[in-house]
């Protein structure tokens, strides 16, 4: 799996006591011997505002979506390779830069902030 993949799992609530089947998108996989996906969750309820940690995504050929839908970058898990339903599509390139680029703003944006 590659990062800007769009797949289809059973993604946990937070709580861990349910999950949702949703797409997702492909952050990595990690490089051990599990070959585990480190993923974030894509949502079809799209706010009237997006935070800064939200993409917006159109359904399209490439990510073969069925509805106007967000990347939620903050969202995030690891899941077992084993545990993907199908695999929907990719991001395009422009948005997968755009994807890159928010999830990196997620660490620069909280470093230093050792007030915890």
């Amino acid at each position: 799996m590659k990062t800007g993949n769009i797949i289809l799992v059973p993604f946990p609530f937070t709580n861990f006591t349910n999950v949702k089947v949703r797409p997702c998108v492909v952050i990595c996989e990690t490089k051990d011997r599990y070959k585990d996906l480190v993923v974030s969750a894509i949502s079809s309820i799209v706010p009237n505002k997006l935070n800064p940690n939200e993409i917006i995504l159109s359904p399209n050929g490439t990510n073969n979506l069925r509805v106007k839908s967000i990347i939620k970058t903050d969202r995030i898990v690891t899941l077992k390779s084993d545990s993907v339903i199908t695999r929907l599509g990719k991001l395009e390139d422009e948005l997968l830069e755009i994807f890159i680029q928010k999830f990196k703003n997620l660490i620069d944006n909280n470093k230093g902030d050792n007030s915890q």
